[in-house]
């Protein structure tokens, strides 16, 4: 069996997805939500997965720009296999879950903290395949995951109690 190998294109593709699904996943969580905290945080989640799904879209169309001439796939190409096949498994859960959704707000979030982790699991090894130029926007994508992770974990605790 041959293993895929990803190019940084490609992460970059994934990543678009990741956004694309991430809005259709925030959109029926905010229209699902009872609690209005709970219903801004996820409308609030979708608007952000559009103006990152803008900037890789941007990435994407000037890759002779932005991603590394030299790029040597064996270098963490099993990284970034291990980094695909968890988002393809993601992707298929969220597939699933948009269309049975969750019996509980809780069950909502604790989902929510796990896309946020496999996006800034994604998008740190697309950092690692753009140019030193260009790895501050990566940096400011992955920064803001990382405040939703935290947002997600903040909303879970008041719930929890």
């Amino acid at each position: 069996m041959t293993e895929a190998m990803f190019s940084p294109a490609e992460i970059v593709r994934i990543a678009v997805n990741v956004e694309k699904n991430g809005q259709i996943l925030f959109g029926l969580l905010e229209q699902k939500a009872a609690d209005k905290k709970i219903r801004d945080l996820w409308r609030y989640l979708r608007e952000q997965e559009i103006v990152h799904q803008k900037i890789f879209e941007d990435i994407l169309a000037h890759t002779d720009t932005y991603i590394v001439d030299d790029y040597n796939p064996g270098e963490y190409a099993a990284y970034v296999r291990a980094i695909a096949s968890e988002y393809i498994i993601t992707q298929r859960l969220i597939e699933r879950k948009t269309t049975q959704l969750f019996p509980s707000d809780l069950e909502a979030i604790d989902f929510g903290i796990l896309i946020e982790k496999e996006s800034i699991l994604t998008y740190t090894a697309l950092r690692d395949s753009v140019k030193t130029a260009y790895q501050e926007t990566i940096d400011k994508v992955i920064a803001e995951e990382k405040k939703h992770l935290v947002n997600l974990c903040a909303i879970k605790k008041t719930i929890t109690g």
